[in-house]
């Protein structure tokens, strides 16, 4: 009896799979063909990987290399999806593993996903250690758990926030110019006065350094623990990526049965999974015992610290990140309920998680990027200098911090940072799922489907952006974002709709200040030793380093 149970089972499971992984994907697959969407044919287990890998191969074989001068980098970032839109149209249906794949570059179809308020088109990340690093908080979260954590995190980005976070940012950034200096004085060549500068390096550690003053405050010794651990777990992060279904974008192209194999295995006790946990447990462990720490110097003459936290916004918790989100998580503020607008634990530490690995890395990417177009573009670093120091004065010993009033005068670099943004956006490709069956762009799409937004590819539409849209022209942008291109929400660098970045505001005017205070001490150009070959994992970033030779203003 036993036996013949545990048979029956195996057949139905059997049968599960079967329809899952084969009779499925067809049927799914006529569905779409009879609304007119096709694209490549769906192989067993594998999808559409095995085409892909050979379009990726053939594709970037054929790219001829690129010229520094060039911002056409979708050949070389994603030859696939490129080649796939040649044959099946904007819109067309592929498949990751047995999951279907909506792709699209119909900015109307995007914009129905972006703008939605209902819930259908939910975020979702295929990998587990990306949720480990950016933690399960506003950028992940869904529903009504979303919005009960934006309301929380909101107030950290209001205008009197972000002006003490500029401060931070001045002042960090004044180190770094310190250490360019001593390395352009130590360069040894007095008539050149010069130093080559890895721009990856300088601005990962500068960002790693602000994310985490904003985050924690500077008054607790394990600040700069946690910054190491997160930034070990962005390295795992990235080496995951590297076995991603979705982009197939990476330099290490695996077999379609060896990748299915590293899929399942990020779910496996494997040496780097528990690698990943071990750090993630020793973060969660720091964060909260700077949680723990904060709380106990409020006590004063109160007999709970919580008290002293609870005691409204930019109260006795403090005005960086922590602050704010202890004041929603004090054992007294879950007791009053406050509206729902408490967070437990584990979710204070996954929002400081979250600001600190989505905030830096986009960050340091979009610097990275303004810095090599400038250096690319000189007759526009001219012109954005002329600007900054124009508008950027007081004083004479050029380290003065540029204030709200100058930042809103300081209209050329805001439009370069606008351009930057999109030809070499921090995140070219971003997903959603449909939560149930859905109506899009004319489209049925069943429960589960994955939609697929190529924000690279989107910035790039000619019939959006016009005839130049390859090219760097700052001057789109000189009527502002809205007028820019024949839709006014073309500009998808930090999405749209209510799922638009939480932190955009700050991550603009962070860039702001370390843009006008570089500009204002340093002129630079291009290595000879650079080669443009962006790639895209966390972030799309050059592949070989970023190194630009710097000379020093002020002593000129």
């Amino acid at each position: 009896m036993v036996a013949a149970v545990q048979l029956a089972a195996l057949l139905l499971a059997l049968l599960l799979a079967l329809w899952r992984l084969a009779w499925r994907p067809r049927v799914v697959a006529r569905s779409f063909a009879r609304q007119g969407i096709r694209g490549p044919p769906y192989t067993f287990l594998a999808g559409s990987l095995p085409e892909a890998k050979r379009l990726l191969i053939d594709g970037r074989r054929r790219a001829p290399p690129l010229d520094a001068g060039c911002h056409d980098i979708i050949p070389v970032l994603l030859p696939q999806f490129q080649r796939w839109v040649a044959d099946y149209g904007k819109t067309f249906l592929f498949w990751i593993g047995p999951i279907p794949s909506v792709f699209s570059t119909d900015l109307q179809l995007i914009k129905q996903v972006l703008t939605d308020r209902t819930g259908l088109y939910q975020k979702d990340f295929m990998i587990p250690v990306l949720k480990l690093l950016f933690g399960n908080g506003v950028i992940l979260i869904n529903g009504d758990d979303w919005k009960r954590h934006r309301k929380v995190v909101l107030p950290a980005f209001n205008h009197e926030k972000i002006k003490s976070m500029s401060a931070v940012t001045a002042e960090v950034t004044k180190r770094m110019m310190l250490q360019w200096r001593v390395q352009i004085h130590g360069s040894g060549d007095e008539q050149q006065a010069a130093a080559e500068i890895d721009m990856i390096h300088a601005f990962n550690d500068l960002t790693g350094k602000i994310n985490g003053r904003v985050a924690f405050g500077t008054s607790h010794q394990e600040i700069e623990e946690v910054i190491a651990l997160m930034r070990e777990m962005q390295k795992l992060a990235t080496a995951a990526m590297l076995d991603a279904p979705i982009l197939w974008g990476s330099q290490d192209i695996k077999p379609a049965v060896g990748r299915l194999m590293s899929v399942s295995s990020r779910y496996l006790p494997t040496r780097r999974n528990l690698h990943v946990r071990r750090l993630n447990k020793q973060l969660r462990s720091k964060i909260m015992s700077i949680m723990q720490a904060r709380l106990a110097t409020k006590k004063g003459g109160d007999d709970s610290a919580s008290s002293k936290c609870g005691g409204g916004r930019g109260g006795a918790c403090g005005d960086d990140l922590l602050g704010l989100l202890l004041e929603a998580w004090t054992p007294q503020q879950q007791q009053l309920g406050k509206n729902g607008e408490t967070l437990t634990t584990d979710e204070v530490i996954d929002e400081c998680k979250t600001f600190f690995a989505a905030g830096q890395e986009t960050t340091a990417t979009l610097l990275v990027w303004a810095m090599f177009l400038l250096a690319v573009h000189p007759h526009w670093q001219d012109k954005v200098r002329e600007e900054v120091l124009r508008e950027f004065c007081s004083g004479d010993d050029g380290d003065e911090v540029p204030n709200a009033d100058v930042l809103a005068k300081l209209k050329l670099l805001y439009m370069v940072l606008l351009e930057t943004s999109r030809l070499y956006p921090p995140i070219v490709y971003i997903q959603r799922r449909a939560a149930s069956d859905v109506v899009l762009g004319g489209i049925k799409v069943p429960k589960g489907t994955i939609i697929s937004i190529p924000i690279g590819m989107l910035h790039r539409d000619r019939d959006v952006w016009g005839p130049d849209a390859d090219e760097f022209n700052p001057m789109r942008f000189e009527h502002g974002v809205t007028k820019a291109a024949n839709d006014p929400k073309a500009l998808l660098s930090f999405s749209l709709g209510p799922r638009v970045c939480t932190g955009q505001s700050f991550g603009i005017v962070e860039v702001q200040v370390v843009m006008a205070m570089i500009l204002r001490n340093f002129s630079f150009s291009l290595s000879p030793k650079y080669v443009h070959k962006p790639k895209y994992l966390l972030s799309l970033t050059p592949k070989l380093g970023m190194p630009l030779i710097l000379r020093n203003l002020v002593d000129e």
